[in-house]
């Protein structure tokens, strides 16, 4: 979950949908401005892709990450 910047949530979309370990990517209402499904058998590897690609976009203020435990 994504929240933007004003004005920036369609920019971060297109970007986020276009990174390689998201598998899905919506722009949404509510709290938060963009959902990013990413599937990985190692946390490490949710972990750097949040922190060192999402979060790393310009008009990215914020993110909350949830794990699908089965």
């Amino acid at each position: 979950m994504i929240s933007t910047e004003a004005g920036s949530m369609t920019d971060v979309y297109m970007k986020i949908k276009r990174l390689d370990e998201v598998q899905t990517a919506k722009m949404m209402t509510g709290p938060y401005d963009v959902m990013a499904m990413i599937e990985a058998k190692e946390l490490a590897d949710i972990t750097g892709a949040v922190i060192e690609k999402i979060r790393g976009i310009e008009g990215v203020k914020e993110t909350t990450t949830n794990i699908f435990l089965e």
